[in-house]
């Protein structure tokens, strides 16, 4: 009897060794930086390996509102599977999926912050022009044909600047954007040059000035406004 409570105590020790082991192996979080306020800024999926070291699984990135802005995995510390890039109400932003040999990425998909397609129209293909430093999402282009209609944004995702290029130069109606989604400065091109009305506003939407543009200069006369809305000048540039 004796002798089988030993075996029955070594099996159960050695049944809590193998569970230590597992706990002690399996993924877990890791908080690398957090806010001010405490609430985790950057936080790592690791798993812990053999030789001491910590392999990474995925990385979050958090609003400070306790929002995720984005979700990244990893397979031996190579981008894989579904990244995701959300606004900071929650909603996603930017999906892509990542098999390791490229940084790129591939299956691009993007939307508005009501989670419609951020386009809204047909196109041929989805390219991604620009990442920020950490690897989010920072111009897109839908093409069709010869013609992209380009999205660039800000880090927290909202639109920075939006437009037609054709050919590799902009062209038609360009606009810009502060970010808090008033309209900074709209301008027409034409062959990568600014050919037509150019207007500048303020972040409360007064404008700073508006004027005209022909072959990439000023022309005709331009109108200057103060901070209350009121025409301060206006200066002649016609080239005629």
């Amino acid at each position: 009897m004796i002798h089988s409570k030993k075996i029955y105590i070594t099996a159960m020790m050695a049944v809590a060794v193998l569970l230590f082991n597992a706990c002690k192996n399996a993924p877990h979080d890791e908080v690398f930086s957090t806010y001010d306020n405490g609430q985790p800024k950057l936080v790592f999926t690791v798993v812990d390996k053999k030789d001491g070291k910590k392999e990474r699984l995925a990385e979050k990135f958090y609003y400070e509102n306790g929002q995720p802005m984005y979700e990244k995995h990893f397979k031996d510390n190579k981008p894989a599977g579904t990244w995701k890039f959300f606004y900071n109400n929650g909603q996603l932003h930017a999906q892509g999926s990542f098999d390791g040999n490229d940084s790129i990425g591939s299956d691009w998909k993007f939307y508005d912050t009501k989670g419609n397609d951020y386009y809204g129209k047909s196109y041929d293909s989805l390219i991604v022009l620009d990442f920020t430093a950490d690897h989010r999402p920072l111009s897109v282009a839908y093409c069709s044909g010869d013609e992209q209609m380009r999205f660039q944004f800000n880090d927290d995702y909202s639109l920075n600047a939006r437009g037609l290029v054709r050919n590799g130069m902009k062209e038609g109606r360009w606009e810009f954007f502060y970010a808090n989604g008033q309209l900074r400065m709209e301008a027409v091109y034409n062959g990568g040059v600014e050919n037509g009305a150019y207007n500048s506003f303020r972040e409360n939407g007064i404008p700073f000035f508006r004027g005209f543009y022909i072959n990439g200069k000023r022309a005709n006369i331009w109108e200057f406004y103060d901070e209350a809305g009121n025409l301060a000048g206006r200066q002649d540039f016609d080239t005629h």
